[in-house]
């Protein structure tokens, strides 16, 4: 092989003349002898950077490197062909071909205006935020949005900052100075473009913080521990191996019904449930709701958390205690979203997918992925009642500020001390469905470190999640099914009403102040949880992160064959190939 990548334009006119015949048909330059170019496929990327983590992208000879392109290099790629050429026993020329198999297609579940409507609201808040207060930094660490069908498991939306080009996914300069590239080694350069080109949604674990509250809720109410009628005294604290825990709100809110402890996002509540659920109905249902589980979606890199989680073994009074308000034990964005889906569908817990079918070359369908029943989490009646726990968490509760107009929604918010307990660090998010009767989809972002001298407010995801869902509930042609009052009318990402109705003019005077923290109020390392503290913010199982090894080897005497591609469908995402 002399040059790879030559152009068509630099190619033909060597092709005319090596072919180039006189009147006779006899050619001119016959002494042009044992060169030939042979076709090698490139995948193309009209949409850039659009749901980049998902696509992902390949090195050359289309080997996929992360994402759909990885996960379905086999089935994009096809079979390559080849030639062979030998003389008989006559010493005549012989020669034999092997076809080509062609690529199939895959057609996502992503919906590409769902997901450029979810990207957009991303990248306004980091606008909005870069150098608010850590001056240079971006707007968080990390952002994260997930939207997914809870009726058959599709993922209609997966999506974080930062993302990356797909037409030149090894570029760090939107992120990285001159000076800082410069500086940069081969595996400095190469750490990086990896961190990039990881997918937060199903790579990235972390403490969820309240967003897990509602599976205590349920998983109470399944085994008869709690019920419906049962109320609960909160004082602020709880007092548990010689630590006091505290709840968001320091002087308590007295007493609450099941309700209200949701609404509330009361720690002190939780924990006294905590008792009354037990260890081992607690460990069971967190394995029933996948906590520690891959959920095994057709991506590449996702993360085991089953070293990240208690077992009945090693779960003490305290561990039980604070796992139940959801500190101290780690789950994936694509896991906890996954079992909520469940929550609010009736109990019906799908294996999540990102592809839809698998068609040929000419577009018969190969394959029709089907939705996956795995199991049944909870029953119907728990589900309608942790339904309307959560609209009422949006209608009165914490999660007022998510609460789009004229649309009945759900939700749970979520704050999160991180590794140290230093009161600095926090991973805030919102978890949400709609409409609450017959949920059509569920909602989860979150935030990592926002770049505020507060971190701790959950506000700052209920803002992306609400200016999301005010495109694409109409979108997906969910009506309203509530009469409107003009909440939250003219808010932008940052929830600053700019001059229309304010909230506090629509909500009831005794909505709760948004959730502060909602976090255990100890800069103590609690009990039994020293290593886990000491690397719950970072993702685990970094060999599954995809490596980009450079150019593979090419196998010069392969007939080329055609690369499948990624169509679009009803809103999905297209991949287009080009050749050279």
């Amino acid at each position: 092989m002399l040059k790879k990548k030559i152009s068509y334009d630099e190619m033909q006119p060597f092709v005319e003349l090596q072919d180039a015949t006189d009147e006779k048909g006899r050619k001119v330059n016959p002494d042009i002898k044992g060169v030939w170019f042979e076709k090698e496929y490139q995948r193309e990327y009209p949409y850039g950077s659009l749901a980049s983590a998902v696509i992902g992208f390949t090195a050359s000879g289309n080997v996929g490197v992360n994402g759909l392109e990885n996960y379905y290099n086999s089935t994009l790629n096809g079979i390559n062909g080849r030639e062979f050429g030998y003389l008989n026993t006559d010493n005549n020329f012989e020669k034999t071909i092997k076809q080509a198999t062609n690529g199939n297609n895959i057609v996502t579940t992503i919906d590409a205006n769902i997901q450029s409507v979810v990207e957009d609201k991303i990248r306004e808040f980091n606008e909005a935020y870069t150098g608010a207060y850590r001056e240079g930094d971006a707007g968080a660490s990390h952002i994260g949005v997930l939207i997914m069908d809870p009726n058959n498991g599709d993922v209609l939306a997966m999506a974080n900052y930062p993302n990356f080009d797909l037409s030149n996914p090894r570029d760090l300069s939107a992120y990285y100075t001159e000076e800082e590239l410069a500086a940069m080694d081969d595996d400095a350069k190469m750490d990086a473009l990896n961190q990039l080109w990881q997918n937060f949604c199903v790579s990235y674990t972390y403490e969820p913080g309240s967003t897990a509250k509602p599976f205590t809720v349920s998983a109470g109410l399944e085994t008869g521990t709690v019920t419906t009628a049962d109320t609960y005294y909160c004082d602020g604290y709880e007092t548990i191996s010689g630590h006091d825990i505290h709840c968001v709100k320091r002087d308590g809110h007295g007493m609450e019904t099941l309700e209200q402890t949701l609404m509330n996002s009361c720690n002190d509540a939780l924990m006294q449930m905590s008792y009354k659920i037990g260890r081992d109905n607690f460990e069971n249902y967190q394995q029933i709701f996948g906590f520690g589980q891959k959920t095994n979606i057709d991506l590449p890199g996702e993360t085991r958390t089953d070293s990240l989680i208690y077992t009945g073994d090693n779960m003490t009074v305290v561990d039980l205690a604070t796992n139940a308000f959801g500190q101290n034990f780690n789950t994936t964005m694509i896991q906890l979203a996954t079992g909520f889906c469940s929550i609010v569908n009736g109990g019906k817990f799908y294996q999540p997918h990102v592809v839809k079918r698998i068609t040929d070359e000419n577009g018969n369908v190969v394959q029709e992925i089907q939705p996956t029943l795995l199991r049944e989490t909870i029953s119907e009646s728990t589900s309608e009642t942790l339904r309307q726990y959560m609209y009422s968490t949006v209608t009165s509760g914490t999660g007022a500020t998510a609460k789009v107009d004229g649309y009945s929604m759900g939700g749970k918010t979520g704050t999160a001390q991180k590794a140290g307990r230093d009161g600095v660090n926090y991973l805030v998010s919102f978890i949400g469905f709609a409409p609450v009767d017959d949920p059509q989809l569920v909602i989860y972002c979150v935030v990592d470190e926002p770049n505020a001298v507060e971190q701790y407010h959950s506000s700052f995801a209920q803002n992306i999640v609400r200016e999301i869902l005010e495109e694409v509930l109409p979108y997906m042609n969910i009506y309203r099914d509530e009469q409107t009052t003009g909440i939250h009318a003219g808010w932008d990402i940052t929830g600053t009403d700019t001059g229309a109705t304010a909230m506090t003019d629509v909500v009831n005077e005794e909505t709760p102040v948004e959730e502060g923290l909602d976090v255990p109020d100890t800069t103590d390392t609690l009990p039994g949880n020293e290593e886990e503290a000491e690397g719950t913010d970072t993702p685990q199982d970094s060999g599954d992160t995809p490596q980009d090894n450079g150019d593979e080897p090419q196998d010069s005497g392969d007939t080329p064959q055609d690369n499948g591609d990624i169509p679009q469908d009803s809103g999905d995402i297209p991949q287009d190939n080009g050749q050279q």
